[in-house]
């Protein structure tokens, strides 16, 4: 495997194992009370139907305003909603961010809907409605059995380590400090902070250009060809695919393939593929 200076690493599915599942009944019930104990009249399944609403609207918007291809938006926006759009209320002596939730409510109805949005999606409620959701709808969250000695390897050797991850940075950050993997980075670059996501070209280049890399020095290292794979495509860089779906080498040539074929690129940008999935594989064995 090819040596580098700088090693650009994807989260989930490459650094940490993991397994979700945000449709679950009990999860949305769960969620309810908590949002009612705040002057909420939610059921569980409304709740559900609500979210993947709002998030799906959130999307929308995201994509006319910011003009990108794959934006990315932040989830405390839609659970702030949340919080205002429930159907019905009831009087809570509850306070969020300092303030009276009942005079929240009335600021959402009167002439200060945003000022009253933005204390909702900034405050420490919405941090810990967004973590008991993510909680809660997690099965399964562990580093893969060689993340930490491959980091602490790239890391003695004066290698640049540094993560561009699709994520909410709300809980995604907790999950990277519980992990043990935080002290390895350079630099943390997640999608929801920059309202955009990989494939984006730019998301890449913010990267790049914030931590004054070289893309010539750089690998990024990923599962998903569709979005780690094709972001490093975009930006004229090597790529190293982690096989941690178990796809058979077939099906992996031919999805990055079509890749190469439809940007338009080099087929010499085609990326080592590690077929294990190991990522211990990539310490550049052969000089």
């Amino acid at each position: 495997m090819k040596e580098y200076k700088n090693y650009i690493f994807d989260l989930y599915g490459t650094l940490l194992d993991i397994s979700t599942d945000e449709r679950k009944p009990s999860l949305w019930k769960l969620l309810a009370e908590q949002f009612n104990v705040y002057g909420c009249n939610w059921t569980g399944k409304a709740l559900s139907e609500a979210f993947w609403r709002e998030d799906f609207e959130e999307r929308q918007r995201y994509r006319r305003e910011k003009k990108t291809e794959h934006p990315e938006i932040k989830l405390e926006n839609v659970f702030a909603r949340l919080f205002f759009e429930t159907p019905g209320s009831h009087k809570s002596a509850a306070m969020i961010g300092g303030t009276p939730v009942d005079e929240l409510r009335a600021m959402y109805a009167g002439k200060d809907k945003e000022k009253a949005l933005k204390i909702v999606a900034e405050s420490e409620f919405i941090f810990c409605m967004l973590n008991l959701f993510r909680v809660h709808s997690r099965k399964l969250m562990r580093p893969y059995k060689n993340t930490i000695s491959t980091l602490e390897k790239l890391k003695a050797d004066g290698k640049g380590v540094y993560l561009l991850s699709n994520a909410q940075r709300i809980f995604t950050y907790p999950e990277i400090e519980q992990s043990g993997i935080l002290p390895y980075f350079d630099a943390i670059y997640i999608s929801s902070d920059l309202e955009m996501m990989k494939p984006q070209k730019e998301f890449m280049e913010a990267l790049l250009k914030g931590e004054k890399l070289k893309k010539s020095e750089c690998v990024m290292v990923g599962n998903d060809p569709d979005s780690d794979f094709r972001v490093a495509v975009r930006n004229g860089m090597d790529c190293i695919l982690l096989n941690t779906w178990n796809w058979p080498a077939q099906k992996i040539k031919k999805i990055t393939s079509e890749i190469i074929k439809a940007e338009g690129a080099d087929k010499k940008l085609a990326p080592q593929v590690i077929m294990s999935g190991d990522i211990g594989e990539i310490l550049y064995k052969d000089k």
